[in-house]
């Protein structure tokens, strides 16, 4: 589990996929990945109405954090 800080109005995208090399968040490695392997992985948008902290975490991340 990760805890994050998200700042009001700003674009966060977290990883799903668990090949980011910046966990929690993505860093675009599932699109190679998605083309190699005809995978489907996406990253989950979240744009904060406030200031908040979060705690996040997937099963795909595995030790990474």
């Amino acid at each position: 589990m990760k805890k994050i800080k998200l700042i009001k109005n700003k674009n966060y995208s977290i990883c799903s996929c668990g090949l980011s090399k910046a966990i929690p968040f993505c860093d675009n490695e599932h699109r190679k990945h998605n083309k190699k392997y005809a995978t489907n992985y996406k990253s989950v948008k979240i744009i904060p109405a406030e200031n908040v902290l979060i705690e996040v975490n997937s099963s795909t991340w595995k030790n990474k954090i």
